[in-house]
């Protein structure tokens, strides 16, 4: 690939992964703290907030984020995964603090992938990262359709679709002259007006991400 800025791997460069909604995505699992997403992916965020962090590409050719993670207040009551019989009110020490109501702390809520660096993301037999939009809609549609899994699917004041049973919100991303698809996979917690602007869950930053 060249290091454009509009450069879209190729699919044979992609990280292949795999989502199991309202679970995880590939290494990732939500209710993961930010030490955790941060050791799973195996590199430290370019860029950290209260709400989010973003994480580039190990190829230092290569420019741009592959994915951002979204984080929510951590509560009393949630245990990060494969730490059983732990809170997070004091006994977890990855460099954050997990108070109740702490952002800066906070567990994975949902997970942006990029539509021209990010890994190849597999929904079963459909591949959902840098995608066209359409399409990748219909075959998404048609699925949660056959399963009788229809009845959350809603359209953003954005124009792009939200598919809540599964946790899956298909944004779309610029590259250069094109629009490829950016799903965003969310934790159960979000699924409720996933594809709001104005009053759901995801933080205004990803409505701003083109």
């Amino acid at each position: 690939m060249s290091n454009s800025m509009w450069s879209v791997l190729a699919e044979s460069e992609r990280e292949q992964w795999e989502a199991t909604p309202l679970v995880g995505v590939g290494p990732l699992k939500f209710g993961m703290t930010r030490g955790q997403v941060t050791s799973a992916l195996g590199r430290e965020p370019t860029m950290s907030s209260g709400d989010s962090a973003a994480y580039s590409s190990s190829d230092p050719r290569v420019w741009g984020n592959t994915l951002t993670a979204y984080f929510r207040p951590a509560t009393a009551d949630d245990i990060p995964p494969d730490l059983p019989g732990r809170s997070l009110t004091g006994e977890i020490d990855d460099g954050y603090e997990y108070l109740p109501g702490h952002r800066l702390g906070g567990v994975l809520a949902a997970l942006a992938i990029d539509a021209r660096l990010g890994p190849q993301v597999h929904w079963e037999d459909l591949a959902l990262t840098g995608r066209v939009p359409s399409t990748t809609d219909d075959a998404v549609h048609a699925k949660l359709q056959d399963r009788g899994l229809d009845k959350q699917i809603r359209i953003s004041q954005e124009g792009t679709y939200s598919y809540g049973e599964i946790g899956l919100l298909l944004r779309v991303q610029r590259a250069g002259d094109i629009l490829l698809t950016r799903p965003i996979f969310a934790a159960p917690a979000w699924i409720e007006r996933l594809g709001d602007t104005s009053e759901g869950p995801i933080p205004n930053q990803e409505w701003h991400s083109h």
